[in-house]
């Protein structure tokens, strides 16, 4: 490929040794510019190793990712030795290979889901007409996001007729599975080259893109590596324990996905949980089957890459290629991936939607029919990991379809997109109306007045969930973090992104993703509560702009500088990757140990409650809803359900209470004195005044509980006569 540098910096054919004035002056400003360049990004880099990590103490003193990097060798910081240098820390949490065949059930179990998953996205994709315009890498990456969101919605509903169990969800899939692999092979064809067709680092054959190819991807295989093991590693997270797996376990020990009256969470769009549950009925077991669901949402990260590789690459396989690395590298990515949040596969869907919009075209150059299907099924699919995809990806492209019916003076684009977007949200909208009224519950209260829903609640919710105060400080704070200073943020994105501009070959691309990428901090900023995963959709699109930044000139000054600035950051996001400060890091642990001693671990009077108690012992939690990890059968609520000991009890005498919990099966009652105090705090969730010392103590006078075994510092049992 031609050096796509300004072409008045380079001496012009048939010029005599001594270049005009013009390109002399011309190659000077050029030199002065790239000395700048090169002086801003080493600013850059040294501002992000310095400044302290705002989540982040050890030891209540402040991490500076420059310090981690040097602790990384030994003796680079005296007394350091190779054992406790973060290299040898995490060549030690690499190193116990014997533990490795207890992941075989796990990986097993989520080919078998995924190879199910990528059947049914290929059956949409040939729907659409897309399955011969694509080369097998991003056939792969979009058949997977595609069928996974369309095997949630099938679960849900086969879940809700109480049609799951272990072996007719091992036969589905695996039939799924088997047709899908027969009919790739009896489909197999060359993709169609052209001009106008999706491309993507595979689709060019060219020989700066296989050099490339084969430096990035040895740098991008310890990412993947640590990925995909840290998936498979039991979880910590408290909405993890609390929603994304206790959900899917509640619906596992009880045969079907019904109404959780308890936990309020659990009537967001589940497509992505839909994958633990799957895991779970494959495995027969609710915590083996969350681990395969956690490596099928790892999965999601290089599917995405592979689609913000196509993107960028639409414009140069280089700049393709770097995309991805910049994506990987990033330790939001890595953490998103190994605690099973949602937001990694939301990445994927806004990766997948950026893709359709810049890349699906016939060989004309004209838009494919089915694009604004292809992009409402996506745009469903991001609903369904969460509501704030409705900011994210929903409103931006159903926009993008609307003004292309408007030049078509039709509306058919539109009633595409309505269409797949309602075809992949629709049964999680139907299960909320059929179980509290609400489609959206709670988010609808003000029009719905959903069941188990009050004003009360809707307030305590609001406050904590919705748009926070509007100030220049807080403005400037949160530009500020996602340019670097989150804990979990690459510098990569702020170091290339902005170069996009400078090529005039992809400005008006690159002008269109700012645009977009613009659009969807300001979203996250104005109307949600800012937490700071919810801003992570704006990754894929800074990937894309940072891949074509990179990419902006091939000049030798360029390279130099462009590969420090990706070593340094490569090293720098690597060494935070394998500290615990990006997440769970005993990459080969033994996972029978780590399940008996991990709870303990997070919330030891919890799990001494759960070893103490008898087998039939039926507990009823009090304050406390991180309950995933508990064998014993719990009745238990989040902070934003009423609770349930003040249902049970308020305005009935003791013998109507014990006769209430008696009825429930309850046994003995559990009540979380700190994590009571801890909602109660200024600033917190707030809790119940209905629940004190005082009426505890009542009870036990009363005869309706025995007086408290004390199982902590400030936490309680009290068995129930």
């Amino acid at each position: 490929m031609v050096d796509r540098a300004d072409a008045l910096s380079r001496p012009p054919a048939g010029a005599g040794p001594r270049p005009r004035p013009s390109e002399s002056w011309r190659e000077s400003r050029f030199t002065a510019a790239i000395v700048v360049l090169a002086v801003l990004e080493l600013l850059w880099l040294g501002w992000y190793l310095v400044v302290p990590l705002p989540n982040a103490q050890v030891q209540n003193h402040v991490v500076r990712r420059g310090l981690l990097v040097l602790s990384t060798f030994p003796e680079v910081v005296p007394g350091t030795s190779f054992r406790d240098s973060l290299l040898g820390r995490g060549l030690g949490e690499l190193s116990h290979v014997e533990n490795l065949p207890q992941r075989l059930p796990v990986v097993l179990a989520a080919t078998l889901i995924a190879s199910a998953a990528v059947a049914l996205g290929d059956l949409i994709a040939g729907a659409l007409g897309l399955r011969r315009l694509l080369r097998w890498p991003v056939r792969l990456a979009l058949d997977y996001g595609l069928g996974a969101a369309m095997l949630g919605g099938l679960t849900l509903v086969l879940g809700r007729l109480g049609w799951l169990n272990p072996w007719s969800t091992r036969a589905g899939l695996g039939a799924l599975a088997v047709a899908g692999a027969i009919g790739a092979w009896l489909g197999r064809s060359r993709p169609r080259e052209s001009s106008g067709a999706e491309r993507s680092p595979g689709n060019k054959v060219a020989s700066g893109s296989t050099r490339i190819g084969w430096i990035v991807v040895p740098l991008v295989a310890p990412f993947l590596t640590i990925m995909m093991l840290g998936s498979m590693l039991p979880p910590l997270d408290f909405d993890v324990l609390e929603y994304h797996l206790q959900g899917p376990k509640e619906y596992f020990l009880a045969g079907r996905i019904h109404y959780l009256t308890h936990n309020i969470y659990t009537n967001m769009p589940f497509d992505v949980e839909m994958l633990h549950l799957l895991g779970m009925e494959v495995l027969g077991d609710w915590w083996w089957g969350a681990l395969a669901g956690q490596l099928l949402v790892a999965l999601f990260a290089p599917a995405a890459a592979v689609l913000i590789a196509a993107t960028a690459a639409r414009v140069s396989p280089r700049a393709g290629w770097i995309a991805a690395l910049v994506y990987l590298s990033t330790p939001w990515v890595y953490r998103t991936a190994v605690i099973a949040y949602v937001e990694g596969p939301l990445c994927f869907y806004q990766a997948a939607l950026v893709w359709a919009a810049v890349c699906v075209t016939d060989d004309r150059g004209r838009r494919l029919a089915p694009r604004h299907l292809l992009m409402g099924l996506l745009a469903g699919a991001a609903m369904g990991c969460k509501y704030t995809a409705l900011l994210s990806a929903a409103i931006p492209f159903g926009l993008l379809t609307l003004v292309e019916s408007w030049r078509r003076r039709g509306i058919g684009p539109l009633v595409a997109f309505v269409i797949g977007w309602s075809a992949i949200l629709g049964p999680w909208l139907v299960k909320n109306v059929v179980d509290t009224g609400d489609p959206v519950y709670p988010l609808g209260y003000r029009v719905f007045h959903g069941r188990d829903w009050d004003e009360a609640m809707q307030a305590k919710w609001q406050r904590v969930h919705g748009p926070q105060p509007i100030t220049a400080g807080a403005f400037a704070g949160s530009v500020v973090d996602v340019a670097g200073r989150s804990d979990w943020q690459s510098p990569l994105y702020l170091a290339l992104a902005p170069l996009a501009l400078l090529a005039r070959d992809r400005r008006r691309l690159a002008a269109l993703l700012g645009i977009l990428a613009a659009y969807l901090f300001l979203s996250w900023w104005l109307a949600t509560h800012r937490l700071d995963r919810f801003w992570l959709p704006i990754l894929p699109v800074l990937a894309v702009l940072a891949g074509l930044g990179a990419d902006w000139c091939r000049r030798l000054e360029w390279m130099a500088i462009l590969s420090l600035v990706l070593g340094l950051s490569l090293l720098t996001c690597l060494v935070y990757d394998s500290t615990a400060l990006a997440g769970f890091n005993e990459w080969t642990g033994d996972l029978n140990v780590l399940r008996r001693t991990l709870p303990h671990d997070l919330n030891p009077p919890l799990a001494t409650l759960d070893a103490r108690m008898p087998a039939e012992a039926r507990i009823l939690l009090v304050g406390q809803a991180s309950v995933f990890h508990l064998r014993h059968r719990v009745l238990y609520n989040t902070v934003f359900n009423r609770e349930r000991i003040e249902e049970l009890s308020r305005d009935r005498d003791p013998d109507a209470f014990r006769q209430a919990l008696h009825e429930l099966g309850v046994t003995h009652v559990y009540v979380d004195w700190r994590e009571i105090e801890r909602y109660r705090q200024p600033g917190n969730y707030g809790f119940t005044d209905y629940v004190t010392p005082a009426r505890f103590a009542g009870w036990v006078a009363a005869g309706v509980l025995d007086r408290p075994l004390a199982i902590g510092a400030q936490q309680d049992v009290y068995r129930v006569r």
